[in-house]
């Protein structure tokens, strides 16, 4: 389906979290903003109604993914 691959416990953090590959390969492939995270992650962002999917990504690796409701606070940090 595509070149990223998905540690344990991104897939243990997604049945738990309930987000689907289908939303979270979404995400990746047309995000609304990439940010840097700490090293050489990024974090790809996508408003989904009232939420925020984020995806943590290092080089090919998806690290984490959630949704958060906060989406002033992390598009803000976005375009400062």
């Amino acid at each position: 389906m595509s070149s990223w691959r998905l540690s344990d416990h991104v897939k243990l953090q997604m049945v738990e979290r309930q987000i689907t590959e289908e939303l979270m390969y979404e995400t990746l492939a047309h995000p609304d903003t990439i940010v840097p995270g700490k090293g050489k992650r990024k974090i790809y962002q996508k408003i989904k109604g009232d939420k925020l999917i984020r995806v943590v990504t290092e080089q090919e690796i998806v690290i984490t993914v959630y949704l958060t409701d906060k989406i002033k606070k992390y598009i803000k940090e976005s375009t400062s």
